[in-house]
């Protein structure tokens, strides 16, 4: 069944009814695809021309895949290979803090500044600082700055609501189990349509004015997709981490919201989490095998990792907590209850840095002369690539967000992103790719 696009939800009436419209498509509705779309909407509404925004997404809700999945760390203490991205990093984490100004972000998303903490050998040093979840040992020493000298706490999932109401409340449509199949360009290859199709294998075609990919995990492959015979090669990295949650043995209060590493006695990624809504969060060693699924789908975890978590989680979580809270006595036995766990996918560029980029006409198809290239290299496409943030997506978003946002606009960007361009992160072929 083909039905054509005449109406976006958020807009009634025919497509003549927007014809001097700008009307904006975003692939993704993760941090990235919901921050760019949370700022396009903000500098949109105070704009003399009318935009309509609207997010797709292959998951059955927003914020489904890696976005909601990640400890929920804000920082901008990077390893040596992404510290390129520390000035990204730094306006990121700034943004985010803005928010926090507003009790109600604060409540949404149990944002907790200066709550992230590495437990290295030593003495007994900062043991004061730890969540009351966590065991205590006179071995150890508590590192407050393992991320950085700025950092902050969220629940994730609590981030995607308040993404995702914020961008409603503006007007934006978000429609979720609708994969992207198919761009239709103009002759000088700009964007004019997309093709969707949803869970009832449904179809619709969106005239559209730009398109931005920002799928995470998927956004090479969905590229490759709709463009099969451009010479540019999105080129990634397997990187997926499996996770486990359970409820908190304590009740949850300001101080359980804090991030604890182990990592310094696991040689490999080992951290836990406590959440505003009263569960604690753990992902332990990369998976560097596993295959990305298509879009809209997800890959059990791997049960020996999964037993790997659960023994760290015996060996460092006090789920004999015995505490005092509203005036009674809590004690949970000793018992560990799962909540849920699966498997989240990292997009990763070859260069450890993200993309943040508008794709050339020429690179949409790519053409046979150099002459041809000539003319249209800086022309706009109206397609827009911003993907490759590794396991940073979510303290990266609101800083990738506003900048892709200011791009797409056409505006003067508030920081150099010269780094994250697809001429430095990605590979390209010779001549015109077959398609």
């Amino acid at each position: 069944m083909m039905k054509e696009a005449s109406l976006i939800s958020v807009v009634s009436g025919s497509m003549s009814a927007f014809q001097d419209s700008e009307v904006i498509v975003i692939v993704g509705a993760g941090s990235i695809g919901l921050c760019t779309a949370y700022n396009l909407a903000k500098r949109s509404s105070a704009g003399p021309r009318h935009v309509i925004i609207k997010v797709i997404d292959a998951f059955n809700q927003p914020f489904a895949g890696s976005s909601s999945n990640c400890t929920g760390c804000l920082h901008y203490g990077f390893p040596e290979k992404q510290f390129p991205a520390k000035p990204l990093g730094k306006y990121s984490f700034d943004l985010w803090a803005s928010e926090a100004e507003d009790d109600s972000f604060k409540e949404a998303t149990g944002y907790r500044a200066q709550s992230t903490f590495g437990i290295d050998p030593g003495n007994g040093q900062g043991l004061d600082s730890l969540p009351d979840w966590v065991k205590t040992n006179s071995n150890w020493d508590v590192n407050k700055k393992v991320l950085g000298d700025r950092t902050a706490t969220v629940n994730p999932i609590g981030v995607g609501n308040w993404l995702t109401e914020q961008c409603r409340s503006m007007g934006v449509d978000i429609e979720v189990n609708m994969k992207i199949i198919a761009v239709g360009l103009s002759t000088d290859n700009r964007v004019q349509t997309v093709t969707c199709v949803n869970s009832r294998q449904e179809t619709t075609t969106i005239h559209c004015t730009q398109l931005l990919l920002a799928c995470g995990a998927w956004t090479p492959t969905v590229f490759d997709l709709l463009f099969p015979s451009s010479p540019i090669r999105l080129q990634w990295d397997r990187d997926a981490g499996d996770w486990a949650c359970w409820k908190n043995p304590c009740p949850t209060t300001q101080t359980t919201k804090a991030f604890v590493s182990f990592a310094s006695f696991v040689g490999d990624k080992m951290e836990f989490v406590g959440r505003n809504d009263g569960t604690i969060w753990a992902c332990g060693r990369r998976n560097l095998t596993a295959d990305v699924p298509p879009p809209g789908y997800q890959q059990e975890p791997d049960e020996i990792i999964i037993g790997e978590l659960e023994g760290y989680a015996r060996k460092w979580i006090d789920w004999k907590c015995n505490c005092v809270s509203d005036g009674g006595y809590h004690d949970n036995h000793g018992s560990m209850q799962l909540i849920g766990k699966g498997r989240s996918y990292r997009p990763t560029t070859k260069s450890g840095l993200p993309i943040i980029d508008k794709v050339s006409p020429l690179d949409l198809r790519g053409y046979e002369s150099n002459s041809d290239a000539s003319l249209t290299r800086e022309l706009p496409s109206g397609v827009f690539i911003c993907w490759g943030h590794w396991g940073y997506g979510l303290t990266l978003g609101m800083g990738s967000g506003r900048l892709m946002s200011q791009l797409m606009r056409g505006e003067k960007l508030d920081i150099d992103i010269s780094e994250f361009t697809l001429q430095r992160n990605c590979d390209r072929v010779e001549g015109k790719r077959e398609a």
